[in-house]
């Protein structure tokens, strides 16, 4: 199959999709409140015919958030709630900001969210992007990029869950790993506007005197409703993801509509179970009969492009501020699109002949520890570039 017919039929099919919705609610002039509403009915009533799919989806739900999540987000979160304490957001700004942000435009402090971004993944780009913003170290426009930019798949996810247990090759997870962040380095390039970088207002800001004992109290609180707050969500898109897959007329459809476009079996359900949770649509992919580039993409494109489950956590955290959701979700899937892109033109190039049977586990403590700087590296590379290439046209100037 060509590649840029399938990436045209996922643009074609998502713009449809988007299009027919607000056209829809022009139409109909109904209150939102009752257009949900009536979609919770829905989901109710779908609840108790397939009582004993949802109530073993939520218990699948239950243990990918016992098993994955609790162990690496909870303690994280303890120790970036203690560094927020203790003004860890000025130390960062000046140890990481000066060639994290400048590249893309951001104030130094904004280096903060990014790290934690980068190091563990969604939704904790978004909290820690909302925190500061509280704290008055960035403004809202700032705040606004910064939500699209510190915003990506964790390592552990991409090389851990989907390219080592699902795709049985964790040296693919490295090239899905730069591709992603590139892409959302490409975002955050392209949403850059002269001298936008904002004023370092760290300086300004004092920080409260707190016993240890009482900022530890504190950051295992904020913690602990965050993990749960995460737990509910994986739940409740676990229930969905169950009742969709339990229903054999929407993959009768999705079939229909893969041989009307002459699409690969699969691929536009997995896209469409992708688009609401990833873990669900990387796991369909990797078992398909696609050719390993075009594999690599497709899981790509959801890891960057989130999910509509990913969304609706990070919506859970800057709705209070009346962030536009539907840029945020736009440049996501501007993303999605620059991510696959990517993938494809490498996978291409260098892993089109590899076999996904052959199982290469990270066990290198080197190899797994090097996979937390390759954001950083890029971004160093882009820093090193643009003072290059400012030296040079100075000197000829």
């Amino acid at each position: 199959i060509d590649w840029s017919d399938f990436m045209l039929s996922i643009i074609f099919l998502w713009l449809l999709i988007i299009l027919l919705i607000q056209i829809l609610f022009k139409l109909v002039n109904i209150k939102k409140n009752y257009i949900i509403s009536f979609l919770i009915s829905i989901l109710i009533i779908l609840f108790f015919v397939n009582l004993k799919v949802s109530m073993a989806s939520a218990i699948e739900g239950c243990k990918l958030w016992f098993k994955a999540m609790v162990p690496t987000l909870f303690p994280f979160l303890v120790i970036c709630n203690l560094l927020i304490s203790y003004d860890g957001i000025s130390l960062y700004s000046k140890i990481l900001g000066p060639f994290l942000c400048k590249p893309l435009g951001l104030s130094k402090v904004c280096s903060f969210p990014l790290t934690a971004s980068f190091l563990c993944g969604y939704p904790l780009g978004a909290k820690y992007c909302t925190d500061i913003y509280d704290l008055g170290y960035i403004n809202k426009k700032e705040y606004f990029r910064l939500l699209n930019i510190a915003s990506n798949c964790g390592p552990l996810f991409i090389v851990g869950s989907v390219c080592t247990a699902m795709l049985g090759n964790a040296r693919f997870g490295y090239l899905l790993l730069i591709a992603n962040y590139i892409s959302l380095i490409l975002i955050g390039l392209f949403t850059r506007k002269n001298k936008e970088i904002c004023n370092n207002n760290s300086s300004n800001l004092s920080s409260p005197k707190i016993n240890f004992g009482q900022a530890f109290k504190n950051a295992i609180d904020n913690a602990i409703s965050t993990t749960i707050q995460v737990g509910g969500f994986i739940v409740i898109f676990s229930v969905i993801i169950g009742i969709i897959k339990n229903n054999a007329n929407i993959s009768i459809i999705f079939n229909n509509l893969e041989s009307f476009l002459s699409l690969p079996k699969d691929s536009i359900y997995a896209l469409f179970l992708g688009s609401i949770e990833i873990t669900n649509g990387c796991n369909i992919i990797a078992n398909s009969t696609l050719t390993i580039p075009l594999k690599l993409s497709i899981i790509s494109f959801l890891c960057s492009f989130s999910g509509l489950s990913i969304i609706a956590q990070v919506n859970s955290f800057i709705s209070k501020h009346n962030v536009p959701m539907f840029r945020y979700t736009l440049l996501k899937l501007i993303q999605g699109i620059l991510s696959f892109i990517i993938t494809f033109i490498v996978a291409k190039l260098f892993v089109g002949s590899i076999a996904t049977s052959t199982i290469v586990t990270p066990a290198t403590p080197y190899i797994t520890t090097f996979m937390y700087f390759i954001p950083f590296i890029i971004i160093l590379g882009i820093y090193a570039i643009g003072k290059t290439f400012k030296k040079l046209l100075f000197h000829i100037s």
